[in-house]
This record gives C-alpha cells, sequence and structure tokens, in this order.
C-alpha cells in the first residue's frame, strides 16, 4: 500500500514508519521541516516537506495514496480555533484526493464538551465523519510523557505538584502502546467509522508518587495544589490564556474519572504493555541522565 503520514519522526511515528516499510508498503512521511528529510530517509520512507495548514499541499501530497495518518501538531494560542481549520483542511484534502482508508489521532474527552482542551479533537472528528472513507480514530488517554514535566520540581524540592487529588485514579499511555494500535490501523483500515481507545496502565497519584520513589531512591511527595495555583503556574510558563483556561477545565473532568473515562466501556479498548514501573525507570533514567549520576535503569523489554 502507499500511505502518506503527518506527524514526521515523532514519538509514535518514529516507531511506526519502520515496521510499516518492513511490510512492503510505501510510506510518505509530511514534516514542516527540511532538516528532517533525511532522518525520514534513514526510516526507509519518503519526505515530503510542506505545511499541514495548506490545503492545496497535502491534497497533492495525498493524491494517489492508499491511506493517511492525520494529527494535530505545531502550538497555537487557540486550540479551539486551529483545530476547526484542521478540520476543514483535513477534510477537504481528503475528499479532494479520494483517499479511501483514513487513521485519525484523536484523544481521550473529545466527545465530550467538559474535556477542556481534549475538545478540540471534536473538530477534526466531525469533520472526518463526513467524509467518503473508512476512518479509524485512535483515542489515547493521558501520555506518560507528559509526566516529565515534573522533573524541574521533583529535582528541587523532590515533589510533584498537581491540582488532581493524591487518591483520583488516572489513566495514561505509552507512545510504544500508541504505535502498536497505529501500526495496526493504518495496516488493515477497519470498515466504517471506528474508535479504538488506547491505555497502558491505571493508578492513583500517590501510585505515581510511590513508582517514583522507588526508582529514584528517594522520597517523591504528591503535593496537591488548588486550580487557581495550577492555573498560576501555566501563565507563568508562559502558557496563553486561550490555553491556560481550557487546559484548567479539562484537569476539572479529570477529577472524576466515573465521568473522564465513561465512554471506554462502549468501544474497544487496546490495553498496553508499558506500565507504571516501566515509565518510572525510564523517567528515572532521564533524571540520572540529566543529573550526571551513574546509576543505571533498564526496562525489561516487552
Amino acid at each position: 500500500m502507499k500511505i502518506a503520514m503527518l506527524g514526521s519522526v515523532g514519538n509514535i511515528n518514529s516507531l511506526v514508519i519502520p515496521r510499516l516499510v518492513a511490510d512492503g508498503h510505501q510510506v510518505t512521511v509530511i514534516s514542516s521541516n527540511a532538516a528532517r528529510a533525511d532522518a525520514i530517509r534513514k526510516l526507509g520512507a519518503t519526505p515530503a516537506v510542506g505545511d499541514m495548514m495548506d490545503a492545496d499541499f497535502l491534497t497533492t501530497t495525498f493524491t494517489g495514496q492508499d491511506t493517511v495518518y492525520l494529527m494535530i501538531s505545531g502550538s497555537s494560542d487557540d486550540l479551539f480555533a486551529s483545530a476547526q481549520k484542521l478540520a476543514t483542511i483535513f477534510a477537504n484534502a481528503v475528499t479532494a484526493a479520494d483517499v479511501h482508508h483514513v487513521v485519525n489521532l484523536s484523544s481521550i474527552g473529545a466527545q465530550d464538551k467538559r474535556a477542556g482542551s481534549l475538545y478540540a479533537y471534536h473538530f477534526i472528528e466531525d469533520a472526518l465523519r463526513q467524509v467518503d472513507a473508512d476512518v479509524a480514530f485512535v483515542r489515547p488517554v493521558g501520555f506518560y510523557n507528559n509526566l516529565f514535566a515534573n522533573m524541574t520540581s521533583i529535582r528541587q524540592n523532590h515533589a510533584l505538584y498537581s491540582n488532581i487529588p493524591a487518591a483520583t485514579t488516572r489513566k495514561y499511555v505509552s507512545p510504544a502502546d500508541i504505535a502498536d494500535v497505529v501500526y495496526g490501523v493504518l495496516s488493515a483500515t477497519p470498515a466504517g467509522k471506528s474508535i479504538r481507545y488506547v491505555v497502558s496502565d491505571t493508578f492513583t497519584g500517590s501510585e505515581l508518587a510511590a513508582a517514583l520513589s522507588a526508582a529514584l531512591g528517594f522520597t517523591v511527595d504528591y503535593v496537591a495544589i488548588s486550580d487557581e495555583q495550577y492555573a498560576a503556574g501555566l501563565r507563568q510558563a508562559g502558557v496563553p490564556e486561550g490555553i491556560v483556561v481550557p487546559f484548567v477545565q479539562s484537569s476539572l473532568l479529570q477529577k472524576q474519572p466515573e465521568e473522564m473515562y465513561a465512554d471506554l466501556v462502549n468501544q474497544p479498548v487496546h490495553t498496553g504493555k508499558l506500565k507504571l514501573t516501566d515509565f518510572a525507570a525510564t523517567f528515572a533514567a532521564a533524571y540520572n541522565k540529566d543529573d550526571g549520576t551513574a546509576r543505571a535503569h533498564t526496562v525489561a523489554s516487552k
């Protein structure tokens, strides 16, 4: 098959592309950065350098492809306006190029107006539901990688701060487990419009702190902060107000896991292999590498 993929050579694509190439597929990888072209070629794919906000470029690149992989990337001061614009561009390009199979990396909360920033994904899902193509929506839960944002506070204060109560259950996923699902639906896209959730593990904030403590060799405290303090921290980090508000709104729903994850009982869920202990070991390895210490941590091969 001929497959075109947005996302350059990021955490997920870098794992998916070699598998598709090994299967004999012709893979075109779209990147806005010409400097990534060599890295794309090294994975056995063909680079297509251009802007995903350029409808003509996407249409040209998608033409002749059997399957395309779509995702949001980049940053914007207005999550919803950017997602809405992309939704129109993606749907128009898929239709104009007469693509028959689409895989869209979406998110938990895409269908829920209460999900704040995560609800931005519904614009793209809604638009792609209207195209005459098979579309597989992959909805990961929270990314393990987002937890690396706690590196500085753990290094400085041996603490991670969150406005989500320590006893609240949350679901997380590894890029490697997302890659397994993306690879599967790119290789054989289900007929019609379908949804697949991806979850690696489920744990509380207290369990996260305990796992990091064990991996790091010192106590990491889970410190509860208010929603106002969370918002202030985002602003201090330079996050635009148009993003701060939906981020805080998203965290409010995360405090209600029975609501946040309610739709998982209605759709297929892929349970991944990389658990909290695996992530904690990876986090500790990154911490010690940055810290210059020699203590090694090995994540078991899955």
